[in-house]
């Protein structure tokens, strides 16, 4: 059973892995500030895009890592259940507002699929099947291929939740972290669609997942 301190050591860690800025650094190395190009996301999709393949899947690596780390982090200092989606949520936090990124960051899909993939590894793999075939199927019709993918992903968490048993609760504990993400992610395309009017051509709503 973890204590206290050490369930508020695990959110600190949690934010501080959310937080190491893999996209900034990757962009740097390349000549390019990711703030100022395409959507302005320090996130996969946007390295992917605007500074090449190779570099926004290294990107994606990187940030799903800090979601892997987070969770193995909190078991090791005793926190489980539940409980680990605090520092989840923490770890979204700082990919969110970076504390080395002058608390800017991105959207954070990427560092989700790295905390289902340590919280529920098989499970984790359909729902990545799913998300990725929405999105493809989504760049076809016109529609938001990461809004669409993340949706139908964890759509499916939601709907497999009632069957998982004794982890149900941790199951819609991360389909919470999904829907947050999500309305990171449509708040953000909203709020830089304000500001500098209407977007480019693909710069719609865009997650970290380097999606087609």
């Amino acid at each position: 059973m973890a204590t206290v301190v050490s369930l508020l050591l695990a959110i600190l860690v949690g934010y501080l892995l959310g937080s190491v800025p893999v996209a900034t650094l990757v962009s740097r190395r390349r000549g390019v500030d990711i703030f100022s190009a395409g959507t302005g996301l320090a996130g996969a999709a946007n390295v992917f895009r605007n500074v090449g393949r190779f570099h926004g899947s290294v990107v994606f690596i990187g940030d799903a890592a800090k979601g892997i780390l987070t969770v193995f982090a909190a078991h090791r200092l005793g926190v489980e259940g539940t409980m680990v989606l605090l520092p989840a949520a923490a770890a979204l936090a700082g990919h969110w507002r970076s504390v080395f990124n002058s608390f800017r960051g991105g959207d954070g899909l990427s560092t989700l699929l790295g905390i289902t993939l340590a919280a529920f590894p098989l499970l984790a793999l359909p729902i990545i099947f799913v998300g990725l075939t929405a999105a493809g199927i989504a760049v076809y019709t016109g529609h938001h291929a990461s809004l669409w993918g993340g949706g139908a992903g964890y759509g499916l968490m939601a709907a497999v939740a009632p069957f998982s048993q004794e982890k149900t609760a941790l199951t819609l504990g991360i389909v919470m972290l999904a829907l947050m993400v999500l309305a990171h992610g449509v708040m953000g395309y909203r709020r830089r669609r304000w500001d500098n009017g209407p977007l480019d051509v693909g710069e719609e709503i865009q997650f970290e997942s380097p999606g087609p």
